[in-house]
């Protein structure tokens, strides 16, 4: 029986083949890749621009807006200046907590009183000894606002009200020394003809119930 011979395929032809085949799968997948980032750079610029337009409309909403405003160049400043503490209230015992208390505040922690304080002299500030619960406080007084700005040549008044502290005694340098005691308003005026600072103090709450005045000098 003749067998018939079956001759194999040179291999360089099987080499043409494997090539055109990674050819027209390269291209079909190209295609294939190419509509895919089409279609998807598409969707995300849609995506894109609604983002941008809502990030736009948020930004536009949000944005700080700024304005031009004319300093106040009228020669008759007026200030309401109040005689205030400021308390730091607390206890030689942690908070407990209270669930029928109007108000859930944070717990404070245990405190006890600085040893030997180097508090300045002068009443300004204040410490009190634990009472029978071990609450104690830590007092400072102030004046607010403790600090103003006029012009030179300015007619200032000073309105000074006893809000906090049984009594004061206050001085506005070069103007006026006179008592205070809560609910009272005392008015003092003057033009600020030099520039420079001018100071106002209570002769009781040394040395931080302090305030100033800076007048700024006249334009050249």
């Amino acid at each position: 029986m003749n067998k018939k011979k079956t001759k194999s395929k040179p291999m360089w032809l099987i080499a043409v083949a494997f090539m055109a085949a990674i050819s027209a799968t390269t291209v079909i997948g190209g295609i294939n890749g190419q509509t895919l980032q089409k279609t998807f750079a598409e969707n995300y610029s849609v995506g894109t621009s609604a983002n941008l337009s809502t990030a736009t409309a948020g930004s536009a909403s949000n944005a700080t807006t700024f304005k031009t405003v004319n300093p106040n160049q009228s020669t008759n400043k007026e200030f309401w200046i109040n005689t205030v503490h400021l308390d730091g209230n607390t206890n030689l015992h942690p908070g407990v907590k209270c669930d029928t208390c109007p108000q859930n505040t944070p717990l404070h922690p245990a405190e006890q009183p600085p040893v030997n304080s180097t508090l300045p002299q002068g009443g300004g500030f204040r410490i009190t000894e634990p009472n029978k619960v071990g609450a104690w406080d830590f007092r400072s007084f102030t004046f607010s606002p403790d600090q103003i700005v006029v012009n030179q040549g300015d007619k200032v008044t000073l309105h000074f009200i006893g809000v906090q502290g049984a009594h004061h005694v206050i001085s506005v340098e070069g103007v006026d020394t006179f008592e205070l005691i809560r609910g009272q308003v005392h008015t003092v005026s003057f033009v600020a003809n030099n520039p420079g600072t001018i100071t106002y103090i209570c002769h009781v709450h040394l040395p931080n119930m302090v305030g100033q005045i800076l007048v700024l000098p006249k334009a050249a």
